[in-house]
């Protein structure tokens, strides 16, 4: 098998999808977590990509407000 046709069918290469959004995310909410446990680590990070989601959601539907800066 040469390497287009298996690159196309293990979906090779678009691991910068990915690190785009991961990048954005932290981006905008700090690489940093304040939490001191790891589960409370985990948590916060949850809720920064969760926060993340719905800014870029409700900038595609409402649009952007004046002064807001979303990347997505």
């Amino acid at each position: 098998m040469d390497y287009e046709r298996w690159r196309d069918e293990k979906d090779y290469g678009r691991r910068w999808l990915t690190k785009s959004i991961l990048s954005a995310a932290k981006r905008r909410s700090r690489e940093a977590v304040r939490a001191t446990s790891f589960g409370g680590q985990a948590l916060e990070a949850v809720f920064k990509f969760w926060a993340y989601s719905w800014m870029c959601l409700v900038n595609l539907v409402v649009g952007r407000a004046p002064g807001a800066e979303v990347e997505g």
